[in-house]
């Protein structure tokens, strides 16, 4: 074939295609399927529909720019810290310093400017909590103090629900070594009897299978009640078991308190726990409601192996040490965070109560959100939420609770891959539902950089999401527990700035109060007036 005769039919189909993408309809055509079955729920025939690009897709150029993110991740980090002052501001000021009282000016600059950092990052930072009064950070700050406080005393503990974003202990293990490092603590929090799910923390095995029950997600094995317990899970024991428990965590993993959460049953529980070269033993009655085996050891561990025999509803083990902190890592596959009302009240409680449990991190709306497609719906998960969140707060009158929403997601839609259609309104949804209640809310779709982040975030070297376009990868669940920590530094900076600054004035305040009465004395009294005054 000739070259001008090849040329003139490429022309020809080009073409051809260019009055497709002029004709076709912008919704596609729609052809129906003549079977019944390929009616939906509804009894609306879904059938195909055909779509083809505009001419205006076709000619504009794809739009190949993706943000940085490590740049973007970066900038969040310094957005968390004082920053440097720009050379012309620092002109500016070095000029104010010499015509009046240095010291004074510099003083009083210094401290407008940390001000005003807090004040803007408190208002338009994308790594802020969002909280019910935006002027009052309060519910963070005292939250932290609470934390600080309980932890030098003994074992404050906090709960990490999620979905399968953090499964297998990702993002919450980073929290955990980062508040471990801040408060102190050692040790992996509650793990249950059964880990059904690879952990990046915790290895475990089984000599004799025990059933496991879950109330929510996609591996949902109901039972007949609602006693699951703090993790939403159970084990039967009908019989004898051994397990074998070896912390893999890379900070804090060793510990020296062992506890055993349970309730019996007709032929009660014997324990037989061996750590190191001890051995020791433990039993408790039949019927027992609710109860709890503790072990406090001589020395830390980082594994063990513990034999339990008779007939119980096992709820898990608790890893820590004396003080600190201790932070669970809850994670149900495919769960939008709706169980909580579905586990009895008493063995949530229990639990809790025994941990002294001061935080709730509520982390779901992944899973919610390609459901988000009707206003009936929005407003159904948002009762649902809604529920959830007063239930715990029923249960824990003490504990603070931050609700997390979802992580930027990808569809492809039209052939061009881009964020869930209903995710924005998923996260406004749980900004409102906190607000109504209470309590905090940290946007981490914001936080990741917004509409289509992920996409940038899949990309990135190394990756820091997976190829799914939904989850982190390891390394990116680390880098935005980092940021949720930094954030939380920032709260804990202020809190001590404005102590400081209280504590100055009360200074200022003393040392004129005393200026005045030294200067007071020396003022000369005229005695005779001073007489009759005092005759009067």
């Amino acid at each position: 074939m000739k070259r001008h005769i090849e040329l003139l039919f490429f022309v020809a189909v080009i073409a051809v295609l260019a009055v497709v993408c002029l004709l076709m309809p912008k919704d596609g055509i729609h052809i129906p399927s003549f079977s019944s079955e390929e009616n939906d729920s509804t009894g609306v025939n879904k059938g195909l529909t055909l779509r083809f690009p505009s001419i205006t897709e076709v000619l504009t150029p794809a739009d190949k720019s993706r943000i940085s993110i490590d740049g973007l991740l970066a900038d969040r980090e310094n957005s968390m810290k004082m920053q440097t002052l720009p050379d012309s501001v620092i002109e500016a000021r070095r000029k104010l310093m010499q015509a009046a009282d240095s010291m004074r000016v510099r003083d009083s600059l210094l401290l407008a400017d940390t001000i005003n950092f807090y004040k803007t990052f408190f208002t338009e930072n994308p790594s802020r909590f969002y909280l019910p009064d935006s002027s009052d950070v309060s519910y963070i700050t005292d939250m932290i103090a609470t934390l600080r406080q309980e932890a030098r005393k003994g074992i404050v503990h906090i709960a990490h629900y999620g979905d399968s974003q953090i499964e297998g202990d990702r993002i919450t293990s980073s929290i955990r070594y980062g508040l471990q490092d801040k408060f102190g603590g050692e040790g992996l929090g509650i793990i249950p009897t059964l880990q059904m799910i690879p952990s990046i923390t915790v290895q475990e095995s089984i000599t004799d299978s025990i059933s496991r029950f879950l109330v929510d997600g996609t591996l949902v094995q109901k039972t007949d009640h609602k006693r699951y317990g703090a993790l939403g899970q159970l084990s039967e024991l009908n019989g004898k078991t051994t397990i074998t428990i070896n912390s893999l965590a890379t900070k804090h993993k060793s510990f020296n308190k062992i506890r055993l959460f349970y309730s019996t049953r007709k032929k009660g529980l014997t324990a037989t726990l061996t750590a190191d070269t001890f051995v020791y033993r433990a039993e408790d009655e039949p019927e027992k409601k609710y109860g709890m085996m503790e072990w406090d050891l001589p020395k830390n561990i980082s594994s063990f192996k513990i034999k339990l025999e008779g007939s119980a509803e096992l709820y898990g083990f608790c890893l820590s040490g004396e003080k600190g902190v201790a932070v669970t890592n809850i994670g149900l596959r495919g769960s939008s965070g709706t169980f909580f009302t579905r586990i009895d009240a008493k063995s949530f409680k229990y639990m809790h109560d025994a941990l002294n449990t001061r935080l709730v991190i509520m982390e779901f709306g992944g899973n919610a959100t390609p459901y988000m497609n009707t206003d009936k719906k929005i407003e159904g998960y948002y009762n649902s939420m809604d529920a959830q969140i007063k239930f715990v707060k029923q249960q824990l009158p003490k504990a603070k609770i931050i609700l997390i929403g979802p992580a930027d997601m990808a569809e492809t839609v039209d052939g061009k891959l881009q964020t869930y259609r209903n995710l924005e309104k998923t996260v406004d949804l749980m900004q409102r539902v906190a607000k109504d209640n209470g309590v905090a809310f940290w946007n981490m779709y914001g936080v990741m950089g917004g509409k289509n982040s992920i996409i940038s975030w899949v990309s990135n070297k190394p990756a820091l999401a997976a190829s799914d376009y939904i989850h982190f990868s390891r390394k990116g669940a680390e880098r935005i527990a980092h940021l949720f920590l930094e954030s939380l530094n920032v709260y804990d900076n202020y809190s001590s700035f404005q102590s400081s600054l209280d504590k100055k004035k009360k200074e200022q305040s003393k040392n004129r109060k005393k200026k005045l009465k030294e200067m007071s004395a020396k003022i000369p009294v005229d005695k005779t007036f001073a007489d009759s005054i005092s005759k009067r």
